[in-house]
């Protein structure tokens, strides 16, 4: 019995409805990825599916994932977060080598394959997309999805060659590859983070041009700032009193575009539509879904935990800073001026230092 499926993205099939289809028939034991790069918000994408696909079963699945440091690419909160999955391994092609010449390759690692396993089933999906979420959705992708089912009388004797010899290629690299340690991905981190990498990110398929009228908006590179960048700094200014007369608001007015750190792309909504969620916690609290929107103003709105009900007493005149601790998810953070002159400093040195019409200053490191 023979299994095919195809990729044809953005218009009728998309790689994570494919992979969706392929966990689902295959209901797999074991999973082995290999890809160019991983990015936070592709990774995000990527665990949902494999959630949705396979419900609270799926932490059983062994996991091996094989990406590369090629041209600094890969997140390193990808990488964090792909070390805490329950029964995965995590492998870098040759690190050692990357790290001693700033992360370029001596061959570049370029491969974008799944392979799962189960009983009775063995399926690939090799595809053009990387885990990002361009390449998962909605960049233009092609590949193919091979199963079989080995139970089967009549499996076809090409595909079971095919399959077996994608697995033999998987292998050799996967034994070739470093394990990736807190250590290996610290010194992998000072790299990634470093004045250098963050004045000139390289481009992955989530660095798409804004459609955006260009007046008043962010230039490319400084959306690509947005998006490596590990931290988030604002003024609050003063807070639209949302909540009713007399109470603190939770409503924070944002430059245009800024939803890029928070991990969406750069793409023009209709006003007062919605952006998507983030996960935000302040001090001890848990973390908890908050609503990002493209506001009427022609600004990004994002709704913060509730003053004294998860939040701090209040956010006017605030300095607030916004922490990548893991995809999707954002620690908030309350600064004294001193604090904000250090922030300041730090995206001055990568040119990630900016200020809004009414003054508000803003920026990343």
């Amino acid at each position: 019995m023979l299994i095919v499926d195809s990729i044809h993205q953005p218009t009728t099939r998309s790689t994570a409805q494919a992979l969706g289809a392929a966990l689902q028939s295959t209901l797999p034991e074991e999973m082995d990825v290999a890809a160019a790069y991983i990015t936070g918000s592709g990774l995000l994408d990527l665990l949902r599916v494999i959630e949705e696909s396979l419900g609270a079963g799926h932490p059983a699945m062994r996991q091996r994932w094989l990406t590369s440091f090629d041209y600094c690419r890969t997140e390193p909160i990808a990488l964090e977060k792909m070390m805490s999955i329950p029964n995965a391994e995590v492998r870098i092609y040759d690190a050692e080598f990357c790290l001693s010449r700033s992360c370029t390759p001596r061959v570049p690692f370029h491969p974008k394959i799944f392979l799962f396993r189960s009983q009775q089933y063995d399926r690939v999906l090799a595809g053009s997309g990387n885990i990002s979420r361009s390449g998962l959705a909605r960049g233009f992708e092609a590949g193919l999805s091979v199963g079989i089912d080995r139970h089967a009388v009549d499996v076809e004797p090409s595909a079971t060659q095919s399959i077996n010899a994608c697995r033999d290629w998987f292998e050799v690299a996967w034994a070739e590859a470093s394990p990736l340690t807190t250590q290996l991905l610290s010194r992998y981190t000072d790299v990634f983070q470093s004045v250098e990498n963050l004045n000139y990110p390289s481009h992955t398929e989530d660095d798409v041009a804004s459609d955006h009228s260009t007046v008043g908006s962010l230039k490319a590179i400084d959306l690509q700032k947005l998006r490596v960048c590990r931290n988030f700094w604002i003024e609050a200014g003063n807070i639209t009193k949302n909540r009713g007369p007399g109470l603190p608001g939770n409503q924070l007015m944002m430059k245009r575009l800024s939803r890029v750190f928070f991990g969406f792309a750069p793409h023009s909504v209709a006003e007062n539509s919605p952006i998507g969620t983030v996960e935000i916690f302040y001090a001890e609290n848990d973390a908890e879904p908050f609503s990002l929107t493209y506001s009427d103003n022609k600004m990004d709105k994002l709704i913060l935990p509730i003053p004294d009900h998860g939040g701090p007493v209040a956010y006017d005149n605030e300095n607030l800073l916004f922490r990548k601790v893991s995809p999707g998810k954002f620690e908030l953070l309350i600064g004294s001026q001193n604090d904000k002159k250090d922030w300041m400093k730090k995206s001055g040195k990568i040119g990630a230092s900016f200020a809004m019409k009414s003054g508000r200053k803003w920026g990343v490191f």
